[in-house]
C-alpha cells in the first residue's frame, strides 16, 4: 500500500511542532527503556489540541535543522516532509493509547503489564505504574490517569505529576476496556456488564447486564456507548445512570459483523466491523427503522481502532500491510493511507495536530505522525 499525499499539509508548522530532521531515510529512534516491564479502544476518546511552537520562520530553518539532529524522528518519508515519528519502540504488545494536551499514555497488555506517558513529540518516557496484571485501556483526564487490569479485575489510577498508583474499584467478570469522564470510570467486562464506578472509589453501578462480549466503549455527556462483538453482534447505548429497570440498552445498530473500535462526535457514532472489513457511521439516536448503517469505508483490513475529527475519520488497519488510513466523515469518500506498511497497527488517537497508533506486536511501538 503506497503513501498517498494529504492535501493542506504545512510542512515547517510540522517540523516546529516535531522537531524532525527534513531529510529522507531513518532518523534517530528513542530508546522506550521499557521493554521488560500496553480507550478507542481501541477505544479511548483524546480531543485536546497539541501544544506546539507554532509555525517555523524560514529564517531560522538552518539552526532549526542543526537543533533537530538528535531529535526523535523516526523517518522523513511522508510527501510533504513531515515526520512519522516513534515515540516508543520495543513495546510488547503495546494495548491501551490516549492523549491529552501534553502527554501520550499507553499500557503494555501482558501479564507483568505496565502504564506510560512520553511527551507528544516524543522525549523521555515515564513509567506511570509497572507489573499490571494485563492493562489493556486507559484514559486520562484532568489530573489523573485510569486504567483496567483484566488480569485482577482491579481499576487504578495514579496522578499525572508523580506518585503511586492507587485502586479505585474491583470488580468481578475481568474488565475489558474503559473511558472515564469528570465523575465516573466506565468499563466493558467479558462477562457481558457494563459498568461504572466513581473516580474517586466506590461501589460499581450496573448500567447494562446480559451483553454478547461488550468491548470498546466511549462516553459523552448524555451516555455510554459501547459494541457487543458476539453473538447478535451490536453498537449500543444507554444512560449513564444505567437501563431503567425492566428496560434495555438503546441498540443504535442490531446485526453488525463484529463491531470493534468506537468513537463519536456530537451527533454520530462511528465503529469499525472486524467481520465486514468495513467502517460506518450511524445518528446516536440509532438507525431509523428499516434503515441501515452508512458504509464510510469498504474492503478493509481487520479495521481496529477508530477515531474522529471535526472533518475526518481515522481508523487502524490491524494485519499485512497495515496503515493508518483516513476517510471524509458522515458523507464517505475514498479511504487514504495516510501511514502505510504498519506492521500491526491497532489503537489510535488524535488530537487538533497529531494522530497517534499503537503496533500492537511483540515488538512493537507508540507511534506519531502529523495529519
Amino acid at each position: 500500500m503506497t503513501i498517498v499525499p494529504r492535501k493542506g499539509a504545512a510542512t515547517f508548522a510540522v517540523l516546529a511542532a516535531t522537531g524532525c530532521s527534513s531529510s529522507s531515510g531513518p532518523g534517530s529512534v528513542r530508546d522506550s527503556g521499557v521493554i521488560d516491564v500496553t480507550v478507542s479502544d481501541g477505544g479511548e476518546d483524546a480531543d485536546s489540541s497539541a501544544a506546539t511552537d507554532g509555525p517555523l520562520e524560514v529564517s531560522n530553518l538552518d539552526g532549526a535543522r542543526d537543533a533537530q539532529e538528535e531529535g526523535p524522528c523516526d523517518r522523513t518519508d511522508l510527501p510533504d516532509g513531515s515526520c512519522i515519528i516513534t515515540l516508543a519502540s520495543g513495546q510488547s504488545a503495546p494495548a491501551g493509547l490516549a492523549v491529552d494536551s501534553q502527554f501520550v499514555y499507553w499500557t503494555l497488555g501482558q501479564a507483568d503489564g505496565g502504564v506510560f506517558q512520553v511527551p507528544i513529540g516524543g522525549g523521555p518516557i515515564t513509567t506511570i505504574a509497572s507489573g499490571q496484571a494485563t492493562p489493556l485501556s486507559v484514559a486520562a483526564i484532568s489530573d489523573m490517569v485510569y486504567w483496567a487490569n483484566s488480569g485482577d479485575g482491579t481499576v487504578m489510577r495514579a496522578p499525572l505529576d508523580g506518585g503511586p498508583p492507587s485502586l479505585v474499584v474491583t470488580v468481578t467478570g475481568t474488565p475489558q476496556y474503559s473511558a472515564v469522564d469528570s465523575t465516573s470510570v466506565y468499563l466493558t467486562t467479558a462477562t457481558g456488564f457494563v459498568l461504572s464506578a466513581p473516580t474517586g472509589g466506590g461501589p460499581p453501578t450496573v448500567l447494562a447486564s446480559k451483553q454478547q462480549q461488550p468491548g470498546s466503549i466511549v462516553v459523552d455527556d448524555a451516555g455510554v456507548y459501547w459494541t457487543n462483538y458476539a453473538g447478535s453482534a451490536s453498537v449500543v447505548s444507554a444512560p449513564k445512570s444505567g437501563v431503567p429497570d425492566g428496560g434495555a440498552p438503546l441498540v443504535i445498530a442490531a446485526n453488525e459483523n463484529g463491531p470493534y473500535g468506537i468513537a463519536l462526535d456530537a451527533t454520530h457514532v462511528y465503529w469499525t466491523a472486524i467481520g465486514s472489513g468495513s467502517v460506518r457511521v450511524a445518528p446516536k439516536t440509532g438507525v431509523p427503522d428499516g434503515g441501515a448503517p452508512t458504509l464510510l469505508a469498504t474492503g478493509q483490513s481487520t479495521p481496529a481502532g477508530v477515531a474522529v475529527d471535526s472533518t475526518s475519520v481515522y481508523f487502524t488497519s490491524e494485519i499485512g500491510a497495515g496503515a493508518v488510513l483516513v476517510g471524509l466523515l458522515v458523507d464517505g469518500g475514498t479511504p487514504v493511507a495516510l501511514v502505510s506498511n504498519q506492521a500491526y497497527a491497532s489503537g489510535i488517537a488524535v488530537d487538533g495536530t497529531n494522530v497517534y497508533w499503537t503496533d500492537y506486536s511483540a515488538n512493537g511501538s507508540v507511534m506519531q505522525a502529523a495529519k
